[in-house]
């Protein structure tokens, strides 16, 4: 696969530590750069069902449910998700946009990674998002980079002050995930935050000082 032509946007942002350190953040299996792999149109194994055109592979989820990748029909690509996805009534095997472009896909990855791994981390298998929620965040934190098609139908990220709220938003349940940087700031998020949705009553943390925030 040598005179596969990787688009300059890959080549050049996703380095091998690059990719390593996004894959950290959910246990994916890094793909490129480590080898190159790329999925055909037609292919009864492609990780990218009814996609019209060739994908590199970037990197495959933990439990084999879906893969990232980037189309070689244009110069500066979107990256995609394919797999096991959520159509908008049931989980099933597609091809969606995640995000714009490479930058995104890295900054986005890399977001989720400080997110989760930030210490105490808040968490709940909430209500399915009401657009009055959506708008409360959007009025009182930043939005940023969001993404589509797993693990959730979308995915939103907000901020504020060191605060980081993550939603996996899907029919029927909204996945949050909520840590911050400072002890202060993320208790005065959390009391706003559990007037939102079912927050008072599904949101949790398996770390002691976490749970005392709630």
């Amino acid at each position: 696969m040598d005179d596969v032509a990787v688009p300059a946007s890959l080549r050049t942002l996703l380095t091998a530590a690059v990719a390593r350190e996004l894959a950290s953040a959910y246990s994916d299996e890094v793909v490129f750069p480590d080898r190159i792999v790329v999925d055909h149109p037609g292919d009864p194994d492609s990780g990218f069902p009814e996609w019209p055109a060739p994908v590199l592979v970037i990197s495959i989820e933990n439990q084999g449910v879906c893969r990232w990748g980037v189309p070689l029909d244009r110069p500066d690509p979107l990256v995609l998700v394919g797999g096991e996805l959520f159509d908008g009534s049931d989980w099933a095997e597609g091809t969606v946009a995640y995000a714009p472009d490479v930058a995104h896909f890295i900054a986005a990855r890399r977001w989720d990674g400080d997110c989760l791994s930030g210490k105490p981390l808040l968490q709940a298998q909430a209500a399915e998002l009401a657009a009055g929620t959506l708008g409360y965040l959007r009025a009182h934190f930043t939005e940023l980079l969001p993404t589509r098609g797993f693990p959730g139908r979308d995915q939103f990220r907000f901020e504020r002050r060191g605060v980081k709220v993550m939603l996996w938003s899907g029919p029927g349940q909204c996945d949050w995930w909520i840590s911050g940087t400072d002890a202060d700031e993320l208790r005065g998020a959390v009391g706003e935050l559990t007037s939102l949705a079912d927050l008072r009553d599904s949101l949790w943390s398996d770390d002691p000082v976490g749970d005392l925030l709630r």
